[in-house]
């Protein structure tokens, strides 16, 4: 069945409880939702200041080059959502081609390919060419870690229960005291055993690699599955380094690379290991495939991050699903009430530490509108921010 876009709506979100804390960001949210002509609606979601991108979204064009992005998608049918991206990214390159216009854009391909996919009543994973896995290995990101070895019992040992397998930390405020960070790191490796896999994300924490330095050697000896996100992006020197100084699997992207064109210098360097790219910032499920086409044959692993909804992760269950090998899926263990209610249609974790991959027409998750009517931010609270 053909559909076209008859309106695009953006909704942003806010848990009252929100606080913030250096990067977290599940507490406030964007949803973009596409309305078909034949009565159904496309959901997706960028990590990425709500009102950014809802700007981006509904501005009135400036030039050719320089459009809002639903009056380039209203009125068009959704026959190729590849096709609605090479639009939306060419008529806005005046203004965009990285950073927030690209986390728009991502943001209505992820709902454009939802919307695409219900109305052939297929799951997207079948439309982005057919699923090879009914489902995935789940890893827990924990944020922020707890700084004793008591804490970090009574917050880990409840993921345990729940079937997590692997488990991500994040650097913390506590690694300026590297013996806290050694007997912290060989508790939590003695807590959850050798069997289960630990990494650790940087977040960019440091700015050098001689500042990680001193800790590679305990990550190796305590076999960390990948080092995530070591240095600003810019540092293009010191990512290369790194790799070239551990057997520690590096992984890029999920803090700011936008594109393909932003991963072909860290390619050209030898500076990764594993792309680690957001769906929700990286152009959507479209740039995803085509990171995905473009890393064929260099060994290079895709594992997408994912620190929203779950509208987040149904889009990287679906898109991971169409790869060939199975991969890990990210879950946020954020306590964020809009991170935990916003979605309903995921299955849990099973026993074994996996996610089915759904089977229903599009994302197979769908909006719960009673957080959309709590966590919703009014016009007014908007103006006045």
């Amino acid at each position: 069945m053909t559909v076209t876009v008859e309106r695009v709506e953006v909704l942003c979100l806010q848990d009252p409880q929100a606080a913030y804390y250096r990067f977290e960001g599940s507490y406030r949210n964007v949803v973009v939702l596409v309305h078909g002509d034949n009565g159904l609606v496309g959901i997706g979601e960028s990590d990425a200041p709500p009102e950014i991108v809802k700007a981006l979204i509904e501005m009135p064009s400036y030039n050719q080059r320089s459009e809002g992005l639903a009056g380039i998608v209203t009125g068009q049918r959704v026959d190729d959502p590849s096709r609605l991206w090479d639009e939306m990214y060419a008529r806005t390159q005046w203004h965009g081609r990285r950073g927030a216009a690209m986390h728009a854009i991502s943001a209505l391909d992820i709902a454009i390919w939802d919307l695409f996919a219900q109305s052939q009543g297929i799951p997207v994973c079948q439309a982005l060419g057919g699923s090879r896995h009914d489902r995935l290995p789940a890893y827990a990101t924990i944020y922020p870690l707890e700084d004793t070895p008591a804490r970090i019992d009574a917050q880990v040992v409840p993921l345990l229960e729940r079937g997590f397998r692997h488990l991500k930390i994040c650097v913390e405020p506590w690694w300026n005291e590297p013996d806290r960070v050694r007997r912290n790191l060989a508790h939590l490796r003695d807590l959850v055993g050798p069997e289960h896999g630990l990494m650790l994300d940087v977040a960019q924490e440091y700015a050098r690699l001689e500042q990680l330095q001193p800790f590679l050697d305990l990550l190796a000896d305590l076999n960390f599955a990948w080092i995530e996100a070591p240095f600003p992006l810019d540092n293009l020197e010191d990512h290369a380094r790194l790799r070239a100084s551990t057997r520690i699997p590096i992984g890029v992207g999920d803090l700011g690379l936008t594109t393909c064109r932003e991963f072909k210098p860290f390619l050209a360097a030898d500076a990764f290991d594993i792309a680690q790219l957001d769906l929700t910032n990286f152009g959507g499920f479209t740039e995803a495939q085509r990171l995905a086409q473009m890393l064929a044959g260099t060994g290079r692993r895709i594992v997408p991050h994912a620190y929203n909804t779950d509208i987040t992760i149904a889009a990287n269950l679906h898109f991971l699903a169409a790869q060939p090998e199975p991969e890990l899926v990210e879950y946020s263990t954020s306590p964020s009430r809009l991170r935990q209610s916003l979605v309903r249609g995921l299955e849990p974790i099973d026993a074994d530490g996996m996610i089915p991959v759904p089977t229903l027409p599009g994302l197979g998750a769908t909006l719960n509108p009673d957080a959309v009517a709590e966590f919703a931010v009014s016009r007014a609270a908007e103006a006045s921010r």
